[in-house]
Order: structure tokens, then C-alpha cells, then sequence
């Protein structure tokens, strides 16, 4: 099944997964709150619908691994990876992309 296929391949890859996912969730939650500010509504619940699914693997990763010198590990990547997606998000906006035109 192409499911477990994934899942086994994520698995195989644990920080590679939970760094990239952590990246786009966290520019995602930040074009999120962008899209609110500026009344973006499709825009916004589009943004919405998808980053409890972004999340669910990083979570059950940390929820799975019973050792916290892992969990402390996957906290490290996450927080690099946020780091890198928040930066990425402006850059975005100052550079006019994705931002849409005024009314």
C-alpha cells in the first residue's frame, strides 16, 4: 500500500522528515496569520485545512520515541527548522510574493 510505503519511508528518514515538514508547517502557519491579518479568507481557510496534516507525522514521531535524548533531537530540528520557515515567510512577503493587491 502507498501509505505504508511513505510512512516506512518517512521513518527510515525521521529527521530529514520532521525538518522539512517543521519548515513548510511553520512558513504555512505564518502565511496563515498573514492571510488573517489581511482578510485573505479563502486564502486563510486553505492555509488552515492542511497544517493539522503537516504536523501529524513530526507528533507522532516525538509521541513514538520513548527516549529523550530523541525527542530533545527532533526539539533541536524542529526549532532550526522553524527558524529557517518564519525567515523564509518574510523574505516572501518583503519580496511581494504571494501577498496579493490592494482594493
Amino acid at each position: 500500500m502507498i501509505g505504508e510505503r511513505i510512512w516506512s519511508w518517512m521513518n527510515e528518514r525521521m529527521y530529514t522528515t520532521v525538518f522539512t515538514l517543521a519548515l513548510i508547517t511553520d512558513f504555512w502557519a505564518n502565511w496563515y496569520g498573514y492571510a488573517i491579518m489581511h482578510d485573505w479568507i479563502v486564502l486563510q481557510a486553505f492555509l488552515g485545512m492542511a497544517l493539522p496534516f503537516l504536523n501529524l507525522p513530526g507528533v507522532l514521531f516525538f509521541i513514538d520515541m520513548k527516549d529523550l535524548s530523541v525527542r530533545l533531537r527532533l526539539c533541536a530540528v524542529s526549532a532550526l527548522a522553524m527558524a529557517l520557515g518564519s525567515t523564509l515567510m518574510l523574505l516572501m512577503v518583503r519580496a511581494g510574493i504571494g501577498v496579493g493587491k490592494e482594493l
